[in-house]
């Protein structure tokens, strides 16, 4: 149980006040003993580089505002078209020019953080946008590409600027759709070089959903005693989350990873029956699937759980019923 539980990136910082007996003990104390995290910095302000009125998050990546754009960073990066009359054309970008901006972008948000930019010595403007992050993940193809604005982090936290929940989002689903959510879980798992909090309990959620079939189970674990360490709710506290992991721990179907599984179904049944299976109704409509994934990902979860709890002999009555009402049996059997 203990060897499950342990994080696999122990050595960090912030997981080795983590004892592992602490991190799944039962489904109910997966938030019991909370580590401190290092205070986080004061930001400043955040009027730099990019509007938040882009017409799309590929357009104008060094638009005018109210901080000066400097020569090379505006050459750097194509000119959009433009019609007879001066308006943008609207268009995906072909990934050469993607390639381009990206390196431009990184280029400048590089030279303008950290304690000492190279910006500061060369008299250019400093300021970069919270927005630049957003159009990097955007802008990267590529896990190695992500990983180099991964590097760049330690600096914006040297520059004494704050992480918001939008921009750790943005991080997130940028990794799970470059299938490599692991980086994010290294950020997240060494907060004294990196400085990025794992604050919304959304983003959380979304990282579980990138690691919990594909990768190995202990990152699932790792995540999971976060949760503390950032002062989120228990795992064993959110219904998808919850179901999530149970199902992890089933699929790896060890003894370790069944104690955890059968210690978490008590809790994700005292969900169930919190919440009114209408609310979590599998969304037919491909819009509104969109807009709640987590409908998604709980209709199929559970549709895993039912089976393993069947395979187990283990009473699986109230799971039926729930997913009956639901309307989670007639989409996923």
């Amino acid at each position: 149980m203990l060897a499950l539980v342990r994080a696999h990136h122990a050595a960090r910082p912030p997981l080795r006040a983590l004892a592992a007996a602490r991190a799944l003990p039962a489904a109910r104390h997966l938030h019991a003993s909370p580590s401190a995290l290092a205070k986080k910095k004061k930001a400043a302000g955040s009027d730099d580089l990019f509007g938040e009125d882009d017409d799309s998050m590929f357009a104008d990546m060094f638009g005018t505002g109210d901080a000066p754009v400097p020569a090379e960073a505006a050459a750097a990066a194509p000119a959009p078209a433009r019609t007879p009359a001066g308006r943008r054309l609207r268009g995906r970008l072909d990934e050469a020019q993607r390639t381009e901006r990206f390196a431009a972008l990184l280029q400048f948000v590089g030279e303008r953080t950290g304690l000492h930019p190279p910006a500061r010595r060369a008299g250019k403007p400093e300021q970069v946008r919270d927005t630049a992050w957003t159009h990097l993940f955007g802008l990267a193809l590529t896990k190695e590409q992500l990983e180099q604005v991964v590097e760049l982090f330690p600096k914006w936290r040297e520059s004494r600027r704050e992480w918001k929940p939008k921009m750790v989002m943005a991080f997130v689903r940028r990794c799970e759709e470059l299938r490599c959510p692991q980086l994010a879980l290294k950020v997240f798992t060494d907060h004294p070089k990196y400085g990025v909090d794992l604050t919304d309990a959304l983003a959380a959620r979304q990282l579980l959903h990138a690691l919990h079939v594909e990768h190995p189970l202990q990152d699932a674990i790792t995540l999971s005693a976060l949760h503390a360490v950032y002062k989120l709710p228990a795992v064993a506290q959110d219904f998808v989350a919850c179901a999530m992991l149970t199902s992890a721990c089933f699929k790896a179907a060890t003894p370790e990873a069944l104690t955890v599984a059968n210690a978490l179904v008590p809790a994700l049944q005292e969900l169930a029956a919190k919440d009114s299976p209408a609310a979590w109704a599998y969304p037919t409509d491909p819009q509104a699937r969109n807009q709640r994934k987590d409908k998604a990902w709980l209709t199929w979860t559970l549709t895993k759980i039912e089976k393993a709890l069947t395979k187990q002999s283990q009473p699986v009555d109230w799971l039926k019923q729930w997913r009956e009402q639901a309307g989670h049996a007639q989409v996923a059997t």
